[in-house]
C-alpha cells in the first residue's frame, strides 16, 4: 500500500472517531438540555441611574463627654449636615435570566434568576458585584401558579397591577421619593412559597405567600425567642381588582420582617391624568420586636461625625442607637399627567406618623413632596428629572429642631 493510501485510511478512521465523539456529545447535550430547548431562557435587565445633588440634615447631638466620640440620642438643639454632595446613584438596576417550558400538556415550568447590579461603581455596600433580587422556580397551569424561592411579598407588589400594567409608586427607586421612604413593608424575603391565581372575572387576582423564618439554631434572647420555625411563620396576602380605567387592592403582612401591616391602594384614570393613593397601618408583630424595613434609597454614605443612625429621616427620632419603632400610619397621594407626546409630569405628597418603642418619646411626623418630569422615548426608555424634600419632626426631648432632607436629580431609566 502506498504512503498516500495509508494516510487516507488513517484520516478516515480519525474522522470516523471524531464524528462518533461529536455525535455522542450532541446527543448528551440534547438529552440534558431538552427542557432548555423547549423554553429558551431570556436575558433581561434594567438600568436606573440618577445624578443627585443631596442636601441632607441630621440632628446635632452633643458628645456624651467633652471631646468624646460617643453621643446620646436626646437633647439636640440644632441640626448639622449629614450629606452635602453630588453623587451618581444606581438604584434598582438589575440583570436577570427568566424563561419557561412545558413539562406536560397541562403544566408549565417557569423560573427567574435576578440580581441587582450597581452601575455607578460596580459593587454594592457589601463590596459585591451582584446582590440577590427575585430568584425562584415554579409551575403554572389553568389553576394559577406556584413558586418557591426569594420574592417580593404580595403586599410590596400591590402597587403594580397585572391587568393595567400600572405602578402607583410613581417615583419607584428614586432616592427620597420612593414610597419606602415613608412606610415600611417593602420586603423581599427568603424561603417563600407563593400561589398566584389566574385572572378571575375579568380583573380579580389573588396572591398568597407563606414565608419560612427557619430560626432553628438562632440563639434565644430577649428580642428573639426562636419561636418562628414552623410552616408559614410569616404570611403575606393581596387581592387586586382592575378594569380599563381603575384598579383597587388590599394587602396584608403577618410577621414579615417582624411587622404586621395592612395596605390599601387605588388608582383611577381620567383622560390624560392618573390619580393614585396608598394607605397603610403597621405595627410590630410581638412586644419584643421593632418595625422593620426602613429605607431612603440613598446609596451614598453620609458623614461619620456625630451620632450615626442611618440616612433614613426617621432613624434619629427614636431616642435609641438603632431603629426602635412599634407603630406606623401613613399615606401617599400622587398623580401623573401625560402632557403631550412623550412628556409626563408627576407630583406626590406623602405623610406618615411613627411611634417610638420607648413610651417616653412622642410620635415622629414625616412629610414629603416630590415633583418630576419624564421624557419617554418609548415604553422601555426614558430620561427624567425630579426634586424631593422630606421633613421629620419628633419629640422635643430628642430635638427642638426638625430635619429636612432634599435632593434634585436627573436620571436615565431603560429596560432590555
Amino acid at each position: 500500500m502506498s504512503l498516500k493510501n495509508t494516510w487516507s485510511v488513517v484520516r478516515s478512521l480519525a474522522a470516523k472517531k471524531s464524528f462518533q465523539r461529536n455525535a455522542l456529545t450532541v446527543a448528551v447535550g440534547v438529552a440534558l438540555s431538552a427542557n432548555a430547548f423547549a423554553g429558551f431562557p431570556t436575558l433581561y435587565g434594567k438600568i436606573h441611574l440618577t445624578a443627585n445633588q443631596y442636601d441632607l440634615e441630621k440632628l446635632n447631638f452633643n458628645p456624651t463627654t467633652p471631646g468624646g466620640t460617643t453621643f446620646p440620642h436626646v437633647g439636640a438643639t440644632g441640626v448639622t449636615t449629614e450629606l452635602d454632595t453630588f453623587a451618581v446613584e444606581s438604584t434598582g438596576s438589575r440583570l436577570g435570566i427568566q424563561g419557561d417550558f412545558d413539562a406536560s400538556a397541562d403544566i408549565t415550568v417557569f423560573y427567574r434568576l435576578e440580581y441587582g447590579v450597581d452601575v455607578d461603581n460596580g459593587t454594592n455596600s457589601n463590596g459585591r458585584e451582584l446582590t440577590q433580587r427575585n430568584i425562584f422556580g415554579g409551575i403554572r397551569g389553568d389553576w394559577g401558579s406556584l413558586l418557591v424561592g426569594k420574592n417580593d411579598t404580595p403586599l410590596k407588589t400591590l402597587q403594580t397591577n397585572t391587568v393595567l400594567r400600572s405602578d402607583v409608586d410613581r417615583f419607584n427607586d428614586s432616592p427620597l421619593a420612593d414610597i419606602g421612604t415613608f412606610i415600611v413593608g417593602e420586603n423581599r424575603p427568603d424561603n417563600v412559597i407563593q400561589y398566584t391565581s389566574p385572572i378571575w372575572f375579568g380583573g380579580l387576582e389573588l396572591n398568597v405567600a407563606a414565608i419560612q423564618a427557619e430560626e432553628t439554631g438562632v440563639p434565644v434572647s430577649a428580642t428573639n425567642q426562636q419561636d418562628d420555625n414552623g410552616f408559614a411563620s410569616g404570611k403575606s396576602v393581596s387581592v387586586t381588582y382592575g378594569k380599563a380605567k381603575w384598579f383597587v387592592g388590599l394587602g396584608y403582612d403577618d410577621n414579615v420582617a417582624t411587622t404586621d401591616a395592612l395596605r390599601a391602594i387605588g388608582e383611577i384614570t381620567l383622560g390624560p391624568v392618573k390619580l393614585g393613593a396608598i394607605y397603610q397601618t403597621a405595627e410590630r408583630h410581638e412586644d419584643v420586636d421593632s418595625l422593620g424595613g426602613l429605607s431612603t434609597f440613598v446609596g451614598t454614605n453620609g458623614t461619620t461625625l456625630g451620632a450615626q443612625n442611618g440616612l433614613n429621616p426617621l432613624s434619629e427620632w427614636d431616642g435609641a442607637s438603632g431603629n426602635a419603632f412599634k407603630e406606623q400610619d401613613g399615606y401617599i397621594l400622587n398623580a401623573q399627567w401625560k402632557i403631550a407626546g412623550p412628556w409626563l409630569a408627576k407630583i406626590q405628597y406623602a405623610s406618615s406618623t411613627t411611634t417610638p418603642t420607648n413610651e417616653l418619646y412622642a410620635d415622629v411626623d414625616l412629610e414629603g413632596i416630590a415633583v418630576g418630569l419624564d421624557y419617554n422615548f418609548n415604553s422601555a426608555t426614558r430620561v427624567f428629572g425630579y426634586f424631593a424634600s422630606v421633613e421629620a419632626e419628633g419629640d422635643a426631648k430628642i430635638s427642638t429642631k426638625s430635619t429636612t432632607d432634599k435632593t434634585a436629580a436627573l436620571g436615565l431609566d431603560f429596560r432590555f
